[in-house]
């Protein structure tokens, strides 16, 4: 049996203040439906961005021509693995790499060897084989596969992917290296035990 006590028992249970209470709420519901009509619906949403016309051409995308790796190309990869990824020569090193890959670094902050490039040190940096990805008129995607010196404390076998773009965009900028990562993910646990 419902308790009765208290003033919203006794509003509740009397039959004509609950048609009252229903009506209440119709009115609500259906004032709550026509707010939402007249502004959504027949209004529309009001739209911040005015559509503006030009007179002039569309810009058309026109994609990139692919060509061949030159021998300087690979000859830029192949040095940038020797100094800045072996950390021989970070001074010859800090030339040759675009500011996407260095961000900020001054000369003397690359110099000290604390650089946003994965050390490897490869036995295999002066006779890997580059895989081209692609190659473009302004930038290329080159894969290399390192093999570890004996008695190292890193992995023994790692591919790397290489970025280079020529500088500033354009079509005669000397090529720089402006990404360098390992293709490697970490074993993924399978979740049983024993």
């Amino acid at each position: 049996m419902a308790d009765t006590t208290g003033i919203l028992g006794n509003l509740l249970n009397s039959p004509r203040r609950q048609r009252q209470f229903f009506i209440l709420g119709a009115a609500v519901l259906i004032a709550g439906v026509a707010t939402f009509l007249a502004v959504v619906v027949f209004r529309g949403t009001s739209n911040a961005f005015t559509d503006t016309f030009s007179n002039q051409p569309a810009a058309l995308n026109h994609p990139e021509r692919r060509v061949p790796v030159s021998k300087a190309q690979f000859a830029l990869a192949r040095k940038f693995i020797e100094t800045a990824v072996m950390r021989q020569d970070l001074a010859a090193a800090y030339d040759l790499v675009d500011v996407d890959l260095k961000g900020r670094m001054t000369r003397h902050a690359w110099e000290t060897g604390d650089i946003p490039v994965i050390l490897y040190e490869a036995r295999n940096a002066k006779t890997a084989a580059f895989v081209v990805d692609y190659s473009f008129e302004t930038s290329a995607l080159l894969e290399v596969d390192l093999v570890a010196k004996p008695n190292t404390e890193t992995r023994p076998h790692l591919l790397f992917f290489m970025g280079l773009k020529r500088f500033g965009g354009k079509k005669d900028g000397r090529w720089l290296v402006n990404y360098w990562q390992p293709h490697w993910r970490p074993p993924i646990p399978s979740g049983r035990l024993g």
